[in-house]
């Protein structure tokens, strides 16, 4: 089982700073831009014009928890005043009954619970989610008994009196809610209430949107029958995020068999190489097995925010270090690109290719279904991304170690310390750019550290010998009795990755990776012409510290874009030194052209 961010300190390191510079700006940005834009107000439950959104709670109440992880760590006095306000707001006008929606208060109170698409319950999960980091982290008591009270208004009128107007919500999210209340409050019943609306959930035809099929939501199919991640792929990982939680509580069997289909699938046929996942732009959904477009890529951030947090719940049913590969992946890649180098500015979309010239033009076509921006906007209508961003870098530190038969598992290589299975830890590492780790353990037991799917090499030392530790399942263990050192050195170099053949975007091309960083190409570093640009070889490749983080400068040539439309006549190529960045930091120097895969 995995140990809960409560347990674990982060130390200096990568994503320390991180965290201290979403303390310091992101949350604050965050929030004067969903203040003026009335998503705090909306919770006052007083009519506006325009009407607020259907989802402005959720946005709020991911705000809020995020800033629950941060305050415990970095306190401010002026956000714990909002957060102060925020809760004192939705408790005063929350119903008698338990009921708070602040859209169907105001616009519908005559439709409440009966409009399945409409993200009520959707809604309530996010805000259960927020009372419970809010009272675990020691933030703010106030909005947990209140959201308590919310979902036993809920269980009454769907499991109990079962009077409203649907069965399950058209976006999962109050399943995992559910789950996170169980667990912080022992109750039963709200266990039981998730487990009640998985077993539900594609067992009659419910309301959907015209224009999709049951599949967009997950309800064209029992859940323990679904084998095929399909639909809108922030719903069907949050779905599954709640299957795998019930699953491992109740020893179900059939619902941990359909999780581990799923990962299968996502990681077999629709994985693009960053991490992201649902590459489909219409319906933000999976698509086909092999469907992995570049430069229309959806991959929404918040889709591989969920990802990562499903890898989580599964390697809680069982210690296998491909979950936590996948969550690394999508972790410094997709996730981390979502934000801008100073924390103000959010990716909702994040492509593999960038055209500039035509991100420009695209903007001035009336009507164009679909382009992602090549810029990061502050805020957006759908900005669910920028605080979920926050809300789970906030809470990293659940992500690093598992309890598990006694042995203390370290799956994520982040600087930290713990104390667990007899022993206190100290873990200090300069990665992710570069693969030195040092374990400093007293008292007596087993570490068991995860060997990443990247490295080249492995050198261990004990106390400072040399050994050869025992593997086993992509993973090293040292056994520990008193003080002990432990240094391991992976191997960390410059690689070409290679797409299936049935990836018809990236057929016959090749990507870099270093280390657990996806590498792309800038016009900022490289001018024009990235599209035509050969890598013939990584012999050559020179990684270098930058301020930024690393680049890697190697030959290439390049195609010579001049002359006629067509020609009879091979192009001419020119060699020059191709500057690769990290995939995440890509878009932080203006709009230019970018690329990730090469000839």
């Amino acid at each position: 089982m995995h140990i809960g961010y409560e347990r674990v300190t982060l130390t200096d390191g990568f994503w320390q700073r991180l965290r201290e510079k979403n303390a310091r700006v992101s949350l604050k940005n965050i929030y004067r831009r969903f203040e003026e834009t009335g998503r705090f107000a909306a919770l006052r439950c007083e009519r506006s014009d325009p009407p607020s959104h259907i989802f402005f709670d959720s946005d709020v109440a991911k705000w809020l928890e995020a800033a629950a992880y941060l305050q415990a760590e970095f306190p401010d006095e002026e956000v714990q005043a909002i957060i102060g306000e925020t809760v004192r707001t939705i408790v005063k006008n929350q119903l008698p009954c338990g009921y708070f929606n602040s859209f169907y208060q105001v616009y519908k109170p005559d439709k409440i619970f009966t409009e399945r698409t409409e993200h009520e319950l959707y809604c309530a999960g996010h805000l259960i989610e927020a009372a419970v980091a809010l009272d675990k982290c020691g933030v703010n008591r106030e909005l947990l008994p209140a959201m308590e009270r919310y979902a036993d208004y809920i269980r009454e009128r769907f499991f109990v009196r079962r009077d409203a107007g649907f069965v399950t919500c058209g976006h999962p999210e109050i399943e995992l809610a559910l789950v996170r209340l169980y667990e912080h409050t022992g109750k039963e019943t709200y266990l039981s209430l998730a487990k009640f609306f998985l077993d539900e959930r594609g067992r009659r035809a419910e309301e959907v949107y015209p224009v999709m099929d049951r599949a967009y939501d997950q309800s064209h199919l029992p859940v323990r029958e679904q084998r095929e991640a399909v639909g809108h792929a922030v719903r069907a990982l949050y779905l599954y995020i709640a299957m795998a939680d019930v699953g491992r509580l109740t020893g179900d069997a059939g619902l941990l068999s359909a999780c581990r289909a799923l990962f299968d699938d996502i990681v077999r046929s629709k994985l693009y190489l960053t991490g992201g996942v649902g590459s489909g732009w219409y319906g933000e959904r999976f698509t086909l097995a092999y469907d992995l477009p570049n430069a229309e890529a959806y991959a929404e951030t918040c889709a591989a925010i969920a990802l990562a947090l499903f890898c989580g719940r599964l390697a809680d049913t069982g210690s296998r270090a491909a979950y936590h590969a996948v969550l690394e992946r999508a972790l410094y890649n997709n996730i981390l690109a979502g934000e801008s180098a100073d924390g103000i500015g959010f990716f909702y979309v994040n492509p593999l290719e960038a055209d500039a010239r035509y991100a420009a033009y695209a903007r001035t076509v009336p009507g164009m279904p679909f382009k992602p921006l090549s810029v990061r906007p502050e805020v957006f209508d759908c900005s669910c991304c920028p605080p979920n961003l926050v809300r789970f870098f906030g809470q990293i530190g659940g992500c690093i170690y598992r309890e598990e038969d006694g042995v203390l598992f370290v799956d994520q290589f982040i600087s930290s310390s713990v104390s667990a299975c007899g022993i206190d830890l100290s873990f200090k590492t300069q990665m992710p750019y570069a693969g030195e780790v040092r374990l400093t353990a007293k008292g007596r037991g087993r570490i068991a550290l995860r060997i990443p799917v990247w490295q080249t090499d492995i050198s261990c030392k004990v106390n400072g010998r040399d050994v050869q530790p025992a593997a086993k399942d992509d993973y090293l263990f040292f056994d520990v009795d008193g003080e002990t050192a432990v240094d391991v050195t992976f191997g960390m170099q410059p690689r070409f990755v290679y797409a299936n053949a049935h990836v018809r975007a990236d057929s016959g091309k090749k990507a870099v990776e270093y280390g657990p960083f996806v590498l792309c190409a800038e016009e900022a570093d490289n001018g024009k012409g990235l599209f035509g640009v050969e890598i013939p070889s990584l012999e050559h490749a020179q990684v270098q510290r930058t301020q930024a983080g690393i680049c890697v400068r190697l030959p290439a040539r390049r195609t010579v874009a001049d002359g006629a439309l067509y020609s009879y006549l091979p192009p001419e190529t020119r060699s020059f030194t191709l500057t690769l960045i990290p995939y995440y930091l890509w878009a932080n120097r203006g709009e230019n052209d970018m690329q990730v895969w090469f000839l």
